[in-house]
């Protein structure tokens, strides 16, 4: 069968041990750095007969779609925060879209995130890495929070790197320390912000070192999901996850954190059962419907 058809997903859930996704909750969209339109992933989440699909673009309510055709679609973002001093993505799911409050603090922070890609783009021309005008300017006309994986695209597009992977090792690495640092919002206020827009707080890809206490320490702000199956996570990490999540008294979120074509990363690919997207709705306190 074909990759990616439902009955090889079908399949491949059922290898994995029965667990059927029915909610992909990590996508991204081209309103931050993902290569789908919100129209597509909405495309690629019905293909694979989800019942639902979060889009939780970095810094950004932009890309949750208009229409999504009866699948559920779950408004969400995914905040870049710091806790106790370590970059931490927490994603916000069944936020209301029209929450001022959090329309615009992110607004304020994708500006800081258009600072910072324009300082990238200084070094590079620094560095003689000099992408023509046009390409930059369609990429800042077309996305809302704009991050390092455009600059990477960017650096293809210009014939500078022969990969993402080069791009970064070769030219944005090395550039780290000399333009502005990313925007973290204290962890304490991201999580305050996202449940006051209605939202379920849920710990974004969790390092593999992550203990007990780091999760108290989320629970405690006010964190109440923790994903536990995204690209990066073995089976290992998965069941540890789990078990930490319920002795803790969290909630499991999950999803593909879909930016594109990746092999292994395709919208469907990770989520939750039908099981644990009820328990994050009622979370929310109300039942997500189509937008």
């Amino acid at each position: 069968m074909p990759r990616g058809s439902p009955f090889t997903v079908l399949c491949q859930q059922t290898a994995r041990g029965g667990r059927v996704v029915v909610a992909d909750l990590h996508t991204h969209t081209t309103a931050s750095d993902g290569d789908f339109s919100p129209a597509e992933v909405v495309a690629h989440a019905r293909r694979r007969n989800l019942h639902a699909v979060a889009v939780t673009d970095h810094d950004t309510l932009a890309g949750v779609p208009a229409e999504s055709d009866g699948l559920r679609v779950v408004p969400g973002v995914e905040v870049s925060a710091d806790l106790d001093g370590r970059e931490t993505h927490v994603l916000g799911l069944f936020v209301r879209p029209d929450h001022r409050p959090l329309v615009d603090h992110l607004a304020a922070v994708c500006e800081r995130r258009r600072e910072r890609f324009r300082g990238y783009l200084t070094g590079l021309r620094a560095n003689g890495a000099d992408i023509p005008g046009e390409l930059v300017a369609a990429v800042e006309a077309s996305a809302t929070s704009l991050g390092r994986r455009h600059l990477a695209g960017l650096l293809l597009k210009a014939g500078l790197a022969k990969t993402r992977y080069d791009a970064f090792a070769r030219f944005l690495h090395p550039l780290a320390g000399t333009v502005p640092a990313i925007h973290l919002t204290p962890a304490a206020d991201a999580i305050a912000l996202l449940r006051e827009a209605g939202g379920v707080v849920a710990l974004a890809h969790p390092r593999r070192q992550v203990t007990a206490d780091d999760l108290t320490r989320f629970r405690d702000l006010g964190g109440q999901a923790v994903e536990v199956v995204y690209p990066a996570a073995l089976v290992g990490h998965t069941q540890r996850l789990r078990g930490l999540c319920k002795q803790l008294g969290l909630a499991v979120a999950g999803g593909s954190d879909c930016h594109g074509a990746e092999v292994g990363r395709g919208v469907g690919s990770r989520g939750v059962t039908r099981d644990e997207f009820a328990a994050l709705e009622a979370l929310a306190g109300r039942v997500a419907q189509p937008v």
